[in-house]
C-alpha cells in the first residue's frame, strides 16, 4: 500500500447545543494541499497530502448542532511525485488511484477517532453501528419444494 502514514495535527469536537430528534450526520474528507517531502524512514521523497475530515451533525432543518473536525497529513510514496503535484496545482485534483488510497485511509482513521469523540460528547455515532436482534420463532409454512 503506497500510504506510509497518517499524522493527526488537530482535533476539534464540539456540541453547539443540545438536540433531541432526528439528526442528519454527514462525514466528509477534503484534500487541502499537496507537497513533496523527504521521508528519512523510507529513504525517498513522498507526497505530504494535507486533509480535513468533518462529521457534521444537523437538525432536520439543516441547523448544525455539533461537529467533529480532524485535520492532518497523509504520507504517500508511490512513484514520481511531479505529475501528482502538477495536477494538484492546475486542477486541485489527485489521480484516481492516489485519491482512493488517501481518502480511504483518512476515512478509516478519522471515523474510528470520531466514533470515540461522539460518545464522549453524547452524540449519535457518525456511522451506523450493528445491533443484535432477538431470535424470532420461525412460523411453520408449507414448503413449496416438490421432490
Amino acid at each position: 500500500m503506497p500510504v506510509v502514514g497518517l499524522v493527526v495535527k488537530n482535533i476539534n469536537a464540539r456540541k453547539i447545543e443540545d438536540f433531541i430528534g432526528p439528526a442528519q450526520i454527514s462525514n466528509n474528507a477534503n484534500i487541502k494541499g499537496v507537497e513533496e517531502q523527504q521521508l528519512v524512514a523510507i529513504g525517498r521523497p513522498s507526497l505530504k497530502i494535507s486533509f480535513e475530515y468533518k462529521s457534521d451533525y444537523q437538525t432536520d432543518k439543516k441547523k448544525t448542532f455539533a461537529e467533529i473536525v480532524i485535520s492532518g497529513d497523509v504520507f504517500f510514496a508511490d512513484g514520481p511525485n511531479e505529475k501528482v503535484i502538477e495536477g494538484w496545482k492546475k486542477e486541485k485534483k489527485l489521480p484516481e488511484a492516489v485519491n482512493l488510497n488517501v481518502i480511504n485511509m483518512i476515512l478509516h482513521k478519522c471515523m474510528i477517532e470520531s466514533l470515540g469523540l461522539s460518545e464522549k460528547l453524547q452524540l449519535p455515532p457518525p456511522v451506523a453501528l450493528p445491533f443484535a436482534q432477538p431470535n424470532t420463532p420461525k412460523v411453520d409454512t408449507p414448503s413449496r419444494y416438490i421432490g
